[in-house]
């Protein structure tokens, strides 16, 4: 299977593409400069050890164009333009929006769109054309790059759309990263914040590379509390 990363020179971009390389499947960097996507798609392979045919490159919209699945990781400065740059490529397939709304400038702030998150705008933009999931925004990049390890870090998924979500996780799965339907595209605002208070994380406590973890936690009780025990006001 081909998979493009739209707005994919960047460390995301290259995290994205060498998990799907590391899948057997190939990654179809894109920029809207593909002298830059080149550049990339040769130093992937020296770089993870990974067979070099599985890293291909293009135009935004001619990788888009080319692949069953589309992964935007375009800056949020630069996700509006890419994603409706790619729009007339994309009919009819699965495009995974990987963008987090973090300000280039002030890693720490967000750049929050009008429909809400990133995902949101992408969804907006490609309604009727292409099924919109969110995937991938919470994990560092260097997780992804590290792909013989396995990764500490879980994957939330949103969407509208179950079918596409169902077939983004089984391809995380064969990326070696466990996933997590969370709901639709409306939760992906709390989503996409978690990035920046990571980031945050990262500064305040010099933590490396700090994720989320989904764990059922032992509430420690050895009784189950009946339910009139608790008085709600209403």
């Amino acid at each position: 299977m081909k998979c493009a990363v739209v707005g994919g020179t960047g460390w995301q971009g290259a995290g994205v593409a060498v998990r799907i390389a590391s899948a057997g499947h190939t990654a179809i960097i894109g920029s809207r400069i593909p002298a830059r996507a080149e550049s990339l798609a040769k130093k992937l392979p020296n770089l993870t050890g990974l067979d070099s045919e599985l890293f291909q490159f293009s135009e935004n919209a001619e990788a888009a164009k080319n692949a069953e699945i589309v992964f935007v990781t375009a800056p949020m400065n630069a996700h509006e333009q890419i994603v409706e740059h790619i729009r007339g490529s994309v009919k009819g397939k699965i495009v995974v929006d990987v963008t987090a709304p973090v300000d280039p400038e002030n890693q720490i702030e967000n750049l929050w769109p009008v429909e809400g998150s990133a995902t949101q705008q992408a969804q907006r933009i490609l309604e009727g054309e292409a099924s919109v999931v969110g995937a991938l925004k919470n994990i560092a990049a260097l997780a992804l790059l590290n792909y013989k390890k396995e990764s500490p870090c879980d994957i939330l998924i949103v969407g509208d759309d179950l079918a596409s979500k169902h077939t983004v996780i089984g391809l995380l799965d064969e990326m070696n990263l466990t996933s997590y339907d969370v709901g639709s595209g409306e939760v992906c605002r709390t989503i996409e914040g978690l990035t920046s208070m990571l980031i945050y994380l990262n500064y305040a406590y010099h933590l490396r590379q700090p994720g989320l973890k989904v764990q059922e936690i032992d509430p420690g009780l050895d009784f189950i509390p009946d339910e009139d025990l608790f008085n709600y006001d209403s």
